[in-house]
């Protein structure tokens, strides 16, 4: 039996770091990642429902978790397209949008359906109609984050940069496998030039400036970017070997929120420039140490499984939730009880149930189709 054992730690090492990188590759899901888009949604849920100050700067940034959830979108996207390549030898485009296609398209569109017919016929003397139709070309087409819409359609923007995503980095990975890691820096590179104004002057000089996308300054495809990375990192056994021994450790998860909260609570008003390239970094390494190793010491709070329901639901709440808190705060005005954590709750409430029936009656349908589809 001693003699079956590594004799060095030399050779512990060596025979230890292939197994984890095994086990990581082999890993079908990533139980953390559902509690994370859980507290994406519930983040942008707070910035957009909680309307009133609350005295701590850290919790006006909850738009930020629409760029927690790009970098997973990024990680994970990857992520299963590399495997793909892996096990297959090749990567199949078709297959890969037929099953976002099914994912994405079938709520989103009957969304917009539904609201367009909820327009025309009882909302058609509502102030908002005319500024719908007027931003409906724009959510139709994905193209709204190029833009700035005047209605609640303007969340679209974020799904709007991730079709953009998926049109252009999945062929990038299929047809330029060799250059896919150049060409990501060059993207990050032009991404930051951009972020902190380096062709401000170029674009003044053009008279452009005034069109150049909030996105772009703001958010940008950064965290999109940031989690492909991550997705080759942790891929590639070299660099994962490299990594492990930092990210692997337990309490690390804590001491990067901690970090990000930190971040969030500088006394600025605009955080553009590195303290939001510090935050995606941060959110890069947070999904990074909870998807190394299962067992974190976050592991029973991401995995609690009300957390995990609402990030399943989450794309759905994302979608949905922004009429229905027009309609709370409708409703609990004519009551005389419109107050933050009331907005806030039923918000919450109101867009997990819908999101619900939604994924349980509608959705599911074309979902249980991606199955023949998989990677």
């Amino acid at each position: 039996m001693n003699a079956a054992m590594p004799t060095t730690t030399a050779t512990t090492t060596t025979t230890a770091a292939p197994a984890l990188h095994d086990e990581y590759v082999n890993r079908r899901t990533f139980g953390a990642l559902d509690g994370l888009r859980a507290l994406s949604i519930l983040a942008v849920l707070w910035h957009h429902a909680w309307e009133a100050p609350t005295g701590w700067i850290a919790t006006e940034r909850g738009f930020l978790g629409v760029d927690l959830f790009f970098v997973i979108s990024g990680f994970l996207i990857v992520t299963l397209i590399l495997r793909e390549r892996d096990r297959r030898g090749v990567i199949s485009l078709k297959n890969f949008y037929i099953r976002r296609f099914l994912r994405i398209f079938p709520v989103y569109y009957g969304l917009l359906a539904v609201l367009a017919l909820a327009f025309v016929t009882v909302g058609n003397s509502a102030n908002m109609r005319a500024g719908f139709f007027a931003d409906l070309p724009w959510a139709l087409t994905y193209t709204s984050n190029w833009v700035d819409l005047t209605t609640f359609l303007a969340i679209t923007w974020s799904l709007s940069a991730e079709e953009q995503f998926y049109v252009v980095w999945p062929p990038i990975e299929r047809y330029l496998r060799q250059a896919a890691m150049p060409v990501l820096w060059v993207l990050l590179l032009l991404g930051q030039l951009l972020h902190f104004g380096w062709f401000d002057g170029i674009l003044t000089s053009w008279d452009v400036s005034a069109l150049e996308p909030r996105m772009l300054r703001e958010t940008g495809f950064t965290p999109m970017l940031l989690g492909v990375l991550l997705a080759h990192g942790l891929h590639d056994r070299r660099w994962f070997d490299r990594l492990a021994p930092v990210l692997r450790m337990k309490a690390l998860p804590v001491a990067i929120i901690t970090a990000i909260a930190a971040v969030c609570s500088l006394p600025i008003s605009d955080i553009t420039g590195w303290p939001r390239l510090s935050i995606h970094a941060l959110m890069t390494l947070l999904i990074a140490s909870t998807v190394i190793r299962e067992d974190h010491v976050l592991r029973g709070v991401l995995r609690w499984r009300p957390l995990v329901e609402v990030g399943v639901l989450s794309y759905g709440i994302y979608l949905l939730h922004m009429p229905i808190r027009i309609g709370i705060a409708t409703v609990l005005g004519k009551l005389g009880m419109l107050h933050p954590p009331l907005q806030f709750g039923g918000t919450v409430v109101a867009s997990t149930i819908v999101a619900f029936l939604s994924f349980r009656f509608y959705e599911s349908r074309f979902l249980k189709l991606k199955e023949r589809f998989a990677a």
